[in-house]
């Protein structure tokens, strides 16, 4: 089966669900933090194919203004990968975070260990949805390969 056939569905289910559940799952007015999470998604890059995505997030240390994060995910594609990137997260409210950080990226085909650079935004749509957009930068001996994940990810 060609995963790439498979992949303009997904985004258009994707997008639909997120289009539907958003004003129907608003959050509650209590306040709701963005600790932990795991979801699916999608990714595509300068020089890579579209994938899908294993996203997670586990907060490991909690600050007054933030907190520190390991954000590791799997993407399924032509080649199978992993990210293992360390954030710095800062909330700006009860449900919209921004991070940044870095960390490594594997090839699990071609052995490739690569570090990498990341930020972007994670957004609470429900009181257990939250909707993850990240950029990567990963430095390759070769070259330089940017990255753009989306994911919609259940907190627990």
């Amino acid at each position: 089966m060609n995963f790439a056939a498979c992949v303009k569905p997904l985004t258009g289910a994707l997008v639909g669900v997120l289009a539907i559940a958003t004003p129907t799952l608003a959050l509650p007015s209590g306040e709701s933090e963005i600790e932990n999470y795991v979801g699916v998604g999608v990714r595509t890059g300068l020089n890579d194919d579209t994938a899908a995505v294993l996203d997670s997030k586990l907060e490991v240390i909690p600050f007054e203004q933030g907190s520190l994060s390991v954000r590791p995910a799997i993407l399924i594609g032509e080649d199978f990968e992993g990210r293992l990137p360390v954030s710095f997260d800062l909330a700006l409210d009860e449900q919209f975070l921004v991070f940044g950080g870095g960390g490594f990226a594997y090839n699990f085909d071609d052995s490739d260990f690569d570090p990498m650079i990341t930020g972007g935004v994670d957004m609470a749509v429900s009181e257990r949805l939250i909707l993850n957009v990240e950029g990567n930068l990963i430095f390759k001996s070769n070259d330089t390969d940017a990255e753009v994940a989306a994911s919609i990810n259940w907190l627990f």
